[in-house]
């Protein structure tokens, strides 16, 4: 059987592609989470379940199709005075960055067949890493299908 993941490759992968793009200028992009400082506007790579398959079964090394999920957190971080509204609508422009950055490059690195934003939860309020009063944070469901070969 073939061993691995496809997955640290994958998120250095759309780190750099996400800190590549222009619109995403100013907001920090990051491979963890920010453990040394929240900046207002963050997004970074977080858990990831997968499940494996073998598509074809015979003697020796095999390949196998991997499948996972990997959580990307979107986070815009205001003050009361800018109130939520505005956290909101901010965050959904960086939702979309992500969206736009995986439907332009499905393929990001050789052994991903497809990776796609297959949904979201939206949260509210104040976060931790924050001392602002209005926060609203997407957690992107990021589908991944990559086949490892031996």
């Amino acid at each position: 059987m073939s061993t691995g993941s496809s997955l640290i490759a994958f998120k250095q992968a759309l780190r750099v592609a996400l800190v590549s793009r222009q619109t995403l200028t100013g907001v920090q992009v990051t491979y963890e989470y920010p453990v040394a400082s929240i900046t207002g506007e963050d997004v970074w790579l977080g858990n990831a379940e997968s499940t494996n398959r073998i598509p074809v079964m015979r003697a020796g090394t095999k390949k196998v199709d991997e499948d996972y999920t990997l959580t990307v957190i979107v986070q815009v971080l205001m003050t009361q005075s800018e109130g939520q509204e505005a956290a909101d609508l901010r965050a959904v422009a960086l939702l979309r960055e992500v969206q736009q950055c995986l439907a332009e490059n499905p393929q990001i690195t050789p052994e991903i067949q497809w990776a796609q934003v297959s949904g979201w939860t939206h949260s509210t309020g104040p976060f931790e890493g924050g001392s602002s009063s209005r926060g609203s944070r997407f957690e992107i469901r990021v589908n991944v299908r990559a086949r490892l070969f031996p």
